[in-house]
């Protein structure tokens, strides 16, 4: 499915009580053994943030590389972004900077609830929501973010296509950071370490110099998880989407979800 613009989205998301997480590292591309100064943003202003991330919901804050993992360092809230440090690999390769939240409890009224669902692309959900009679019922969810940000340090590596062990993630079939102008990147998504089929796809692009930003829902993974990504801009790119399941608990909430984000950079 060819990527359309959606200037909907945002006035949509806006409305919304979640807000996409996701990460950006002040270098993609930082020299080997380079302090990087990572953020944290929150909110649905790609590329800028709203709001900071809560501190004390961050977990597992980490780059991994060829030759193991280094943590986050120095986190701390600057104007709307939350920010930490992390030393890039002495090495030359691909590194991936993860993270992620703790659950957290939200409700929604039904027509809130509906709205977000259907901007998300969940409609499984909507579908099972109204064969049961619960449409016009509050949301009642549970919901943590899983967020993934691909650098590289000088030359590319294969540790681009790392699996992380999140939960929900991303994982790239092709390095972005060697592809040619407007070629597609081949990605899959996994939810558990399976492959993770039907989930709708949304990808942003924020130009070099501040040109326009666009926003769009590119299709859906495929039985094997996968999706092909139109990079047909440089810049700074973005892959999101959110899986919701029906809690066999239903003591906290009907609903659990879980938004994945992975960003990269690309120069052609």
């Amino acid at each position: 499915m060819s990527a359309k613009f959606l200037p909907a989205f945002a006035a949509l998301a806006a409305g919304l009580a979640a807000h996409d997480l996701y990460l950006r590292p002040q270098l993609f591309r930082p020299n080997p053994g380079a302090v990087v100064r990572v953020e944290y943003h929150n909110g649905d202003s790609f590329p800028s943030s709203e709001v900071p991330a809560k501190i004390e919901r961050l977990r597992d804050m980490k780059l991994l590389f060829a030759g193991g993992e280094t943590p986050f360092t120095s986190l701390r809230i600057e104007g709307t972004a939350t920010v930490a440090d992390v030393k890039a690999p002495a090495q030359p390769g691909n590194f991936i900077l993860v993270s992620r939240t703790i659950p957290n409890f939200i409700q929604l009224e039904a027509a809130k609830f509906e709205d977000y669902l259907k901007h998300e692309g969940l409609t499984d959900v909507i579908a099972w929501r109204a064969k049961n009679g619960e449409s016009s019922k509050p949301g009642r969810e549970m919901y943590s973010k899983y967020v993934k940000s691909l650098g590289m340090a000088a030359r590319p590596s294969a540790e681009y296509g790392v699996n992380a062990g999140l939960a929900i993630e991303f994982i790239p079939l092709g390095n972005p950071y060697e592809l040619p102008h407007g070629a597609t990147l081949p990605v899959r998504l996994l939810f558990r370490g399976k492959p993770a089929a039907g989930q709708a796809v949304e990808a942003s692009n924020a130009p070099p110099g501040g040109g326009a930003v666009t926003k769009a829902m590119v299709g859906r993974t495929d039985a094997n998880g996968e999706i092909r990504i139109p990079l047909g801009r440089p810049g700074l790119w973005k892959l999101h989407t959110v899986l919701m399941e029906r809690r066999a608990d239903r003591k906290e909430a009907d609903w659990e979800s879980f938004w994945a984000s992975l960003t990269f950079e690309t120069a052609h």
